[in-house]
C-alpha cells in the first residue's frame, strides 16, 4: 500500500515495527489497535497483547515464556515480534485460523507459515490433536461428538479438518455454527465433510 499522504512507496522499519514512506518520511499507519481494559500491558508483550485482547485468549504465563523463548530462538531469523506473536498464538490455540490472525497484525500468511514451522521444531508442537485433546475440546464446548472422533481416529490423524468435520457430521449445528467455532469459512467446512463423508 502507497503512503497515505504522498503516495510514495513505504517500507517497514523493524526498530519501529511500523511502515515508514521512503519519500517523506512519515510513519503510515491505517488503523489505531486498542485494547481490553481488562488485559494488562507489557511494553515488551505488546504485539502479543493486541491479539491476545482481540481474539480472546488468555495471555498465559505459558504463552508469555514462549513468545520470549522464540524471540531468542529465532533471534538470526529476521522475524518481527507481530510475526512471532502470531506463531506464537496459533501454537497454543489449535482451533484458531493463521490466515486471520496474520490479517489482523499485518502479517502474510506465507510468512507466518514459515515461522510456525521453525518454532514447532524448536517446541516440538505437533498441530495434530490427540484424541484425549479432541474429547476435551468436546468437552469444553459441550458437543456429543467423541463417539466418532474415536472411531475416525483408527483411520487418519485427527487434525483440524477432521475434528470440525466430525463435530459437524455427529451434531446438529450448522456449517456456519461450525465454521465460527474454527475459525473457518463454510466453505472450507463443507468441503472437508464431504471428504468424510464414509463415516456417517
Amino acid at each position: 500500500m502507497p503512503c497515505l499522504y504522498c503516495s510514495g512507496r513505504n517500507k517497514f522499519d523493524k526498530e519501529i515495527n511500523l511502515y515508514v514512506c521512503e519519500a517523506c518520511n512519515f510513519i503510515n499507519v491505517s488503523r489505531i489497535m486498542e485494547i481490553n481494559n481488562s488485559v494488562k500491558v507489557d511494553r515488551n508483550l505488546v504485539e502479543l497483547s493486541l491479539i491476545c485482547s482481540e481474539f480472546g485468549i488468555e495471555k498465559t504465563e505459558e504463552i508469555k515464556k514462549m513468545f520470549r523463548s522464540s524471540y531468542v530462538a529465532l533471534l538470526k531469523g529476521n522475524y518481527t515480534m507481530s510475526e512471532l506473536s502470531v506463531a506464537v498464538v496459533f501454537l497454543n490455540n489449535k482451533s484458531l485460523n493463521l490466515a486471520k490472525l496474520g490479517g489482523f497484525m499485518g502479517v502474510k500468511t506465507r510468512r507466518a507459515k514459515t515461522v510456525v514451522k521453525r518454532l514447532q521444531n524448536i517446541f516440538n508442537i505437533d498441530l495434530v490433536y490427540s484424541v484425549e485433546e479432541a474429547h476435551e475440546f468436546c468437552d469444553t464446548h459441550n458437543l456429543n461428538a467423541k463417539k466418532l472422533i474415536t472411531y475416525v481416529s483408527d483411520d487418519m490423524k485427527i487434525t483440524k479438518e477432521v475434528l470440525m468435520s466430525c463435530i459437524y457430521l455427529a451434531t446438529d449445528l450448522s456449517y456456519g455454527k461450525v465454521a465460527r467455532m474454527f475459525h473457518v469459512s463454510e466453505n472450507t467446512v463443507w468441503r472437508h465433510v464431504k471428504k468424510m463423508g464414509k463415516y456417517v
